[in-house]
C-alpha cells in the first residue's frame, strides 16, 4: 500500500511538476496593516480611552487610601491596640482589593486588544485569499520572516487600502 502511495506521487510530480520559477511570491507587513488601517487605528483609540478613564478612576482610590492610611497612622496613639489592628486589616484588605481591580483591568484590557486584533486578521486572512485568488499568487509571506525582498513583491500598501475599505471600525468587547 505504501508502495503504490510513493509511486503514485512520484509519477504525479513527474508529470505535472511546479517550477520554482512559475510560483508566485509576495509578502505583506501585517504589523503595518494592524496599527495603519482605520480599524487598528480605532482600536488604539479605544483603548486609549479605556485606559485613561481606568487610570483616573485608579488613581482616585489610590488617593483615598492613602488619606485613610494617613488618618490610622495620626490615630494610632488615640485607639486601642485591637481598633487600631482591625482598621489596619480593613485598610489592608482594601489595598489588596485594589491591586486585584487593577490586575483584573489591565488584564481585560489586554484581552480586548487581543480580541479586536484577531478579528482584524480574521478579516485579513479572507482579503488575503481573495487578492491571491484574483492575481494567481502562490504564496503570501509576512515580511518579519524576509531577509531580502524585492519592494515590488511588498502588498502592503494595496492590502491596507482594501482592509481601509473593508472593515471601518471594531467594537471592543
Amino acid at each position: 500500500m505504501k508502495l503504490l502511495v510513493i509511486v503514485t506521487s512520484l509519477i504525479l510530480f513527474i508529470i505535472n511538476p511546479i517550477k520554482a520559477i512559475d510560483l508566485k511570491i509576495v509578502y505583506i507587513d501585517t504589523d503595518k496593516i494592524l496599527n495603519e488601517s482605520k480599524a487598528g487605528i480605532d482600536i488604539k483609540k479605544q483603548l486609549d480611552a479605556i485606559n485613561k478613564k481606568n487610570v483616573s478612576k485608579f488613581k482616585e482610590i489610590e488617593k483615598e487610601l492613602v488619606e485613610e492610611e494617613k488618618k490610622i497612622s495620626q490615630q494610632k496613639n488615640i485607639l486601642s491596640k485591637e481598633e487600631l489592628e482591625k482598621k489596619i486589616k480593613v485598610l489592608q484588605e482594601k489595598v489588596v482589593k485594589f491591586n486585584n481591580d487593577v490586575k483584573k483591568n489591565k488584564n481585560d484590557l489586554i484581552q480586548k486588544n487581543k480580541n479586536a486584533t484577531e478579528k482584524i486578521l480574521s478579516s485579513l486572512n479572507s482579503i488575503l485569499s481573495d487578492y491571491a485568488l484574483k492575481n494567481s499568487i502562490h504564496i503570501i509571506l509576512q515580511k518579519k520572516h524576509i531577509v531580502i525582498g524585492r519592494e515590488d513583491l511588498d502588498i502592503t500598501s494595496k492590502i491596507l487600502d482594501t482592509v481601509n475599505q473593508k472593515i471601518k471600525n471594531i467594537k471592543l468587547q
